[in-house]
């Protein structure tokens, strides 16, 4: 069969990479770079007629340098295996086959993505759940790295021009669950990144396509790391097989807990998760607002659908956003610093899965931070903070409150202290500790020595610092990660620890640094006088019953 193979490039640069072996394709014009590769192959469709009893197959600019394959090595392995329907010249066999399809491992990849796609699927709409349809060695593929006949290009470019509909043309209720969810990972559009995905689905919703796999092993592949595994996934790739024929749920388990240790093993401890799949974004965020509740105990109330839970403790578990799983490094200190680990994990999650949104929310599994007053009492012991029964509170107006709305912070009533930060904290904790801190921030540059005195001596107090509230996401990354510094040094230069209240100590530490980088942060920019009308907001306790004392722990 004649196989008419193109190579896309998009400007001088990808243009030097083409295989002479291969057709270019032009892209550099295209006005809609966000579509990568398919404006110029929807070009050729919708431009070109194709002959039924020909191949065609479309790859990217760098496919020899991805995958260690030749035009001369495609052309050969077609002829070696005539007469099938589809061609596949995927670099990461092995990777892939640890994943349950392509879109659990762009999941892991791009955070957000199982969600876009499955808005995709219902929009079509195809009777498929993406989080249950195995892809093997013959359905999962990467990108376009595919050769095919017609009839299969057909069914892919109907799907492909479903989705460009779908994103150019009014479809409201699609674009609203698109624009709802922030794709973390690389800057890649999830318009390509679904197409990239559009070839596994039909190949694996189609098991009458007849398909040839080129077996990438003896090139220089991205899954090298994987070959001491060879026979494990080849079982994997089994179970997956087996899941797909029968639905068995304990060969799916079988299938996640090897596929796991296979992950773990190539990758290091970080993937333990791996054993609960990836087919769920951990913490789901708005290209606008990633909102996160920390807690260490079974929620005791409903919060809102968009405020995702980051566990500690004994709440940790299966399928959950776990501190053991997002800071490890931090799980043998939760009792010295309490929720304070889970800032520091939400801030990794933030950085490696490189999530651009605006915002970072921040409440507690009974404490929260509302843009006004929701008819509360003031805490008799604590009068910045109103304690709401949870009875006299909706789930749907506490996510009317709990958003900043144009605020760039949202957090609480500033309190007034008698004396300094040191003074109060020798009322209820050991002074040593803050005394140990602050000079571990001095040392470090997080205070500069001139903000010493002014740090101890500052007598307006934020409660619960960066950890309860909503904040810029940069100001917000910056300073934990600051916080982050200094209490590493401190749990590790100083390992005594505290009993009872006293045990999160650097915990209380960190409160107070983090209320000293907020004030500085607020008054360089809205001024000395002016900052509290650009922030405050009002801390509340929720309880199961009414009551008018805070009682510490809660």
């Amino acid at each position: 069969m004649s196989a008419h193979i193109f190579q896309v490039f998009h400007d001088d640069a990808s243009r030097q990479k083409l295989d002479a072996g291969f057709v270019a394709l032009d892209a550099s014009n295209s006005p809609r770079p966000e579509w990568h590769e398919y404006w110029a192959i929807r070009g050729f469709f919708l431009t070109t007629s194709v002959n039924e009893g020909e191949l065609y197959g479309f790859f990217g600019a760098d496919f020899t340098q991805c995958t260690g394959i030749s035009a001369e090595s495609v052309a050969a392995f077609i002829r070696e295996h005539p007469g099938k329907d589809v061609y596949t010249f995927s670099p990461s066999t092995r990777a892939s086959a640890c994943y349950l399809n392509v879109f659990e491992q762009g999941n892991r990849s791009n955070p957000g993505l199982i969600e876009i796609a499955e808005a995709f699927v219902r929009a079509v709409p195809l009777d498929v759940d993406l989080r249950a349809q195995p892809m093997d060695w013959r359905s999962a593929v990467a990108g376009h790295f595919i050769v095919a006949r017609p009839s299969f290009w057909k069914t892919w470019f109907a799907l492909t021009e479903r989705l460009f509909e779908l994103f150019e043309n009014d479809h409201p209720e699609f674009q609203r669950s698109i624009a709802s969810v922030a794709l973390g990972g690389a800057r890649q559009s999830a318009r390509s990144l679904l197409v990239e995905r559009v070839a596994s689905l039909v190949l694996a919703l189609c098991p009458d396509i007849e398909v040839a796999a080129f077996d990438a092993s003896a090139t220089s592949t991205p899954d090298t790391a994987y070959r001491p595994f060879d026979q494990q996934i080849e079982l994997i790739n089994e179970l997956k097989a087996s899941y797909a024929l029968s639905g068995d749920r304990s060969t799916l388990n079988l299938f996640y807990n090897l596929r796991g240790a296979v992950l773990k093993a190539v990758e290091g401890p970080k993937l333990e998760r791996s054993k609960d799949g990836f087919l769920g974004t951990q913490l789901i965020a708005s290209p606008d607002l990633l909102y996160v509740c920390l807690t260490h105990v079974p929620p005791p109330f409903e919060f809102p659908s968009d405020v995702s839970m980051l566990c500690l403790g004994a709440e940790q578990g299966p399928g959950k956003a776990n501190l053991r799983d997002l800071a490890p490094e931090w799980e043998q200190y939760h009792p010295q610093i309490g929720g304070l680990a889970g800032s520091f994990a939400l801030k990794n999650y933030i950085i490696e899965n490189n999530l651009q949104v605006r915002q970072i929310g921040i409440c507690q599994y009974r404490k929260f931070v509302s843009s006004r007053k929701v008819g509360g009492t003031p805490a008799e012991n604590y009068p910045v903070m109103d304690i709401v029964s949870r009875n006299r509170l909706t789930t749907g107006q506490m996510a009317e409150v709990m958003v900043p709305g144009r605020r760039d912070f949202l957090v609480g009533q500033a309190a007034l202290l008698r004396s300094g930060y040191l003074s109060q904290y020798q009322e209820c904790h050991v002074p040593e500790d803050l005394l140990r801190f602050a000079a571990t921030a001095l040392e470090l540059g997080v205070l500069s020595h001139h903000e010493a005195t002014p740090f101890m001596a500052e007598m307006i107090f934020v409660p619960g610092g960066i950890e309860l509230g909503v904040f810029p996401m940069d100001f917000w990354v910056r300073s934990i990660s600051a916080i982050e510094a200094v209490v590493r040094v401190c749990c590790e230069r100083y390992p005594t620890r505290r009993e009872g209240y006293q045990a999160r100590s650097w915990g209380f530490c960190a409160e107070r640094l983090g209320s000293f980088l907020l004030l500085r942060h607020l008054r360089a920019t809205y001024g000395l006088n002016g900052w509290q009308a650009h922030i405050a907001g009002q801390m509340n306790l929720l309880t199961a019953e009414d009551q008018s004392i805070y009682v510490g722990g809660q």
